[in-house]
């Protein structure tokens, strides 16, 4: 019923739009005052970026001339709710792809760069018709036309080592063109190796050693990804777009453990088992889009996603003697979906004035069936409950958009949404059902007043998509942790603010500063969960009656601060080299519902920054370069512990390519060259943090996994 009630407000949405007998409705053209060639910044304008401009970096596929553009970082989307919220600053063709389950970024790496005219960065003051969605600037890749039947085709093949592990990649993409009628077939192998080595020692409250042990887990995941996308131009006026994608997957981790006491003598072995079964992606959207004239258009949008997945794992524990102690079994039957509809009416209320207005309606949910089993010594295997979760959602979303361009200095845009959803959950024959609306406005202003510089302030009311997994009870056998099923979770709710300056140097660089603060309602993080039967309720923080689980814990605050720069270093003596820096600071404020004291927030990083050097050298038909990656600490808070996570130096990455093979890019890279290791300090409390609980042991864990080598040729014919 929601569904058909959604269907005939779009269609009405349409009946209500003005019909304007126009020949013919013309494509997104920027206002004429804002196009800029490269290297002549407009002042918020367009700069276009022929592939004269990419030659030096000898692209292979569009997603390799976007990731050359100066003071540009693709953003795939992010884990707001709605298939509006999640779009990223990229374009097809002025068009965003109606897909959520494959990346912008993936949609990029299958296109010729041959088959591309130029690329425009657009900002926001000339956006024009084309929804900005509080970006301060996106990327258009602006195809070639075609007159007659027009092929083209790209490859690639990559070989890994890991470890003296082997894996590779294969795949290609073949597109037909006509002058209305674009087909894109992608089909890639893929077989990925992984091993990890990890050091632990624990140690008792005073330091004294208690024990070490030495973990080895090898991971191999093989995909068989195909992948296909049309795009027609039904009519003058008509549009038609279709993205589908099936993928199958095969995963399988291997997992050991030698656990030595204080003289170095064994005491404990364990081995796990994991494997994941009948993995199947398949994904189908599309979009219809109708211009009653250049000023008017409706375009209608569905996204349909389904996933299956059977883990089953088998976790075992050996004496010294090599006998079994014990041993645990886990089944699970897994599924989800998404299934979206989005009508969007696009009025232009002038030349500088857009307005947009529409409906959504989105179906998800998660169905999760298992079983486990334990097993004492060599004895027979007992059932244990622990339950799976099915859970569904159903939301709608009504929304209205302004970008008015004010001046050729200044664009504004005010949105406003509202959402309603219900959510029924249900686990181990319990049941909840929440019925949730938020309202979610949106300013975003920019201001250009030079070509040069350019100044964003935004403030938006943001809702955090849930992650279904954590309705249901979870444990990591080889980590001994385990979390409660929540059944009340419901989204985070932000208040999001920014001021963003950006300027321009010169064709090839520019930086970039920003400063956020966020104020939080209902943050998403660990809570106690308690048992509410038995002689629980009257001691509530016992061992056995309080666990740790996801939840709701109240209000918290964020800041942060971003540096983005892109160099250009021709002036300093390197001759075609590059320098992008990254960096960036996190602080978090919220409470600890344990002993109610001010914390960071869980896995927060307190930093993490970016350094990447490339140099082109035409005339030796050659490019290298590098980059390395820093990170600060986290925490998290669990009922019975707190872990410390860190990283240690090493992440260096080289490479060096070369296309002296005509129409042939060869690259040789590799990655983590130091051995990066991540470090975890788990800090044990007995019996929990609640008050009266003492600090017990420790366990500091630290985890390699070696360089990755690759060898990789890619092209296009």
């Amino acid at each position: 019923m929601r569904v058909r009630n959604s269907t005939l407000a779009l269609i009405a949405i349409g009946a209500i739009a003005p019909l304007k007998a126009e020949a013919q409705a013309p494509v997104h053209t920027p206002p004429a005052d804002a196009v800029q060639p490269a290297g002549e910044p407009a002042a918020g304008g367009v700069r276009k970026f022929e592939p004269a401009y990419f030659a030096r970096f000898n692209p292979v596929t569009a997603q390799d001339m976007v990731r050359q553009l100066p003071g540009f970082s693709i953003d795939n989307g992010n884990g707001v709710r709605g298939f509006g919220a999640a779009a990223g600053n990229v374009l097809i063709d002025g068009q965003r792809p109606s897909t959520k389950a494959t990346s912008i970024s993936d949609e990029l790496g299958r296109i010729p760069a041959g088959d591309v005219l130029r690329i425009e960065l657009i900002g926001a003051s000339a956006a024009g018709d084309i929804d900005v969605r509080g970006y301060t600037e996106l990327a258009n890749v602006v195809l070639k036309p075609s007159t007659g039947v027009q092929a083209s085709s790209t490859y690639n093949a990559t070989l890994v080592d890991v470890g003296d592990r082997a894996g590779a990649r294969i795949g290609g993409t073949r597109a037909w063109k006509t002058s209305d009628l674009g087909i894109r077939l992608n089909v890639q192998g893929t077989h990925s190796p992984n091993r990890s080595e990890t050091d632990i020692t624990n140690t008792a409250a005073d330091g004294t050693l208690t024990s070490t042990r030495q973990e080895y887990s090898e991971q191999q995941l093989g995909e068989l990804l195909v992948n296909g996308s049309l795009n027609w131009a039904a009519t003058a006026r008509d549009t038609v777009s279709l993205t589908g994608r099936i993928m199958g997957r095969t995963y399988v981790r291997d997992f050991g453990s030698t656990r030595r006491g204080p003289t170095g003598a064994p005491i404990q072995f364990q081995t796990d088992d994991y494997t994941e079964k009948d993995i199947i992606y398949l994904d189908l959207g599309g979009d219809w889009e109708h211009k009653f004239s250049p000023e008017t258009s409706i375009k209608l949008i569905s996204v349909n996603a389904f996933t299956s997945w059977r883990p089953q794992e088998f976790f075992e524990v050996f004496s010294p003697t090599g006998a079994r102690t014990s041993a645990t079994a886990i089944n699970t039957d897994n599924t989800k979906g998404e299934h979206v509809l989005r009508g969007v009416l696009t009025q232009r209320l002038g030349p500088t004035d857009t307005l947009e207005a529409g409906l959504e309606y989105a179906y998800n949910y998660r169905n999760s069936a298992r079983t486990r089993s334990d097993s004492t010594g060599a004895g027979p295997f007992t059932p244990t409950l622990f339950p799976g979760a099915d859970v569904h959602e159903d939301r709608w979303e009504a929304f209205v958009t302004n970008t008015w361009r004010a001046s050729p200095q200044l664009t504004l845009e005010l949105g406003f949404n509202y959402e309603g959803s219900t959510i029924t959950s249900e686990s181990a024959g319990l049941s909840r059902e929440q019925k949730l609306t938020y309202p979610k406005p949106r300013a975003v202003a920019t201001w250009t007043p030079t070509k040069e510089d350019q100044f964003r302030v935004s403030v938006e009311r943001k809702v955090g998509q849930l992650d279904f997994s954590q309705f249901a009870s979870s444990v990591q056998l080889t980590e001994n942790t385990d979390l409660a099923g929540n059944l009340t979770l419901h989204p985070e709710q932000i208040w999001d603010s920014s001021l963003q300056w950006k300027r321009t140097i010169g064709q090839r660089g520019s930086v970039a500063l920003t400063l956020f603060y966020a104020q939080a309602d209902d943050v998403l993080d660990f809570i106690p969960i308690r048992v509410t039967s038995g002689t629980c309720p009257s001691r509530p923080n016992a061992a056995d009656c309080v666990f740790t689980g996801f939840g709701n814990i109240g209000d918290g605050r964020q800041w942060r601060g971003r540096l983005e720069a892109t160099l250009p270093l021709d002036n300093v003596g390197v001759k075609g080299g590059r320098l992008k820096l990254f960096g960036e600071a996190t602080d978090t404020e919220v409470t600890d519902p344990v002993t109610g004291d001010k914390r960071q927030n869980s896995d927060e990083l307190s930093y993490n920054w970016n350094i990447d050097f490339r140099q082109d050298l035409p005339e030796l038909k050659l490019a290298w370069g590098g980059d390395y990656t820093g990170a600060g600490n986290y925490e998290n808070y669990r009922i019975d512990q707190i872990d410390y996570g860190s990283y240690g130096p090493g992440d260096l990455d080289l490479f060096i390519e070369t296309t002296a093979v005509k129409g042939v890019t060869i690259r040789l890279a590799v990655d983590n060259l130091g051995d990066q290791p991540a470090r975890n300090d788990r800090r044990f409390f007995t019996p929990n943090r609640f008050p009266g609980g003492v600090y017990t042991s420790r366990e500091y864990r630290e985890a390699k996994q070696g360089p990755f080598y690759q060898l990789s040729v890619s092209g296009s014919f």
